[in-house]
């Protein structure tokens, strides 16, 4: 929202050098979709969904930082992320609840006060989306090593507001060398994959290296099950270190390559992909990789309010896609946005 900046902020105060970033991909069904030919053709400038966007209330914002000073006091609120959508001639927005930002270290709030404050952001955005039913799919969000996570998931079961889960690793302070941190995330995605519910994950950025993808894919992917997971920004994060992006792109690449089951439903969001500072090089990593795993796995996102959905294009135009790669990613739409491409799936999970 500026939130990522101002996380990045709040820890340069706490004395932390840690910064966040939120960053997002097609379904497999997209391309069976359009093979079909159920999906009309549209408009070239025309975006079926945005996969990644962040909604925060007065209260989160005061305590993280700025969101969006044209309201007053600084909120972002489902309006807005309407607005943006509208701007970009894009159809529908996944929202995130920015709940889990309660447990970064730098607000020293206690458990108890990280529950609270974490389900009040819940509602927030609960209220939000059903304020726009067609046009707002919201998640809720948790700290994975909260030991309230998994209530507060429990809480929202059947919910028709939040029908997912969102996770940022890097916030929360996930070390996956850290056998306690994994046991606590694996927790959480379980309880989501009982619940059925998609689930997407910031695992990028910082420490997090190849070593740490590996050990994500063989210790937590499995619980997922049959949920769907999608790795927002396409593996990559703040603070950007030296190929890190790409070659943890790689790690799945190589997974998804040799039909490794645990990545059957993964999909990985384009938010804040390429970053400002990955030039070419870099660049031509990530499609390499981005073509080995699919096009058809990729959606787009624009993680709003860090960037407006038609500043998310410009972005993805800096990866030199050709036409038919954008037209496959303006046409994705995750099974979870889109009944049709839900029904799909489900067509497409029977004949497995």
């Amino acid at each position: 929202m500026a939130l990522a900046r101002a996380q990045s902020r709040s820890r340069n105060r706490a004395g932390g050098s840690r910064s966040v970033f939120r960053m997002s991909g097609c379904t497999v069904a997209c391309l069976a979709l359009l093979a079909a030919g159920t999906v009309p053709a549209a408009d070239p400038a025309y975006w079926r969904a945005d996969h990644h966007m962040h909604l925060g209330s007065v209260d989160v914002c005061e305590r993280v930082g700025e969101c969006l000073p044209s309201n007053d006091p600084p909120a972002v609120f489902g309006s807005d992320a309407v607005a943006a959508l509208d701007q970009a001639d894009v159809d529908k927005g996944v929202v995130f609840s920015s709940g889990y930002l309660y447990g970064l270290a730098s607000l020293n709030l206690e458990p108890e006060a990280v529950a609270s404050w974490a389900r009040r952001e819940n509602d927030f955005t609960a209220a939000e989306v059903a304020k726009f039913p067609d046009r707002l799919v919201g998640f809720l969000s948790v700290d994975p090593l909260q030991a309230s996570a998994v209530d507060e998931l429990r809480h929202w079961r059947g919910s028709r507001e939040l029908v997912g889960v969102k996770l940022h690793l890097t916030a929360s302070g996930v070390n996956m060398r850290s056998e306690a941190d994994r046991r606590s995330l694996a927790g959480v995605v379980r309880e989501a994959a009982a619940q059925r519910l998609p689930i997407v994950i910031h695992i990028g950025g910082g420490s997090f290296d190849t070593s740490d993808a590996e050990t994500f894919i063989r210790t937590i992917l499995p619980g997922a099950g049959r949920s769907w997971l999608q790795i927002a920004h396409a593996g990559g994060g703040l603070p950007l270190e030296i190929d890190n992006h790409s070659r943890v792109l790689e790690v799945f690449a190589d997974h998804i390559a040799r039909d490794d089951p645990v990545t059957k439903r993964v999909l990985f969001d384009l938010s804040y992909v390429p970053a400002p500072e990955e030039g070419e090089a870099v660049i031509a990593a990530l499609v390499l990789q981005m073509r080995r795993i699919g096009i058809d796995r990729f959606l787009f996102g624009s993680d709003y309010n860090v960037l407006t959905p038609v500043e998310a294009v410009s972005f993805i135009e800096r990866l030199g896609l050709t036409e038919k790669e954008q037209d496959l990613l303006r046409q994705s739409c995750a099974p979870w946005v889109c009944p049709d491409t839900a029904e799909s799936s489900r067509r497409s999970a029977r004949a497995e």
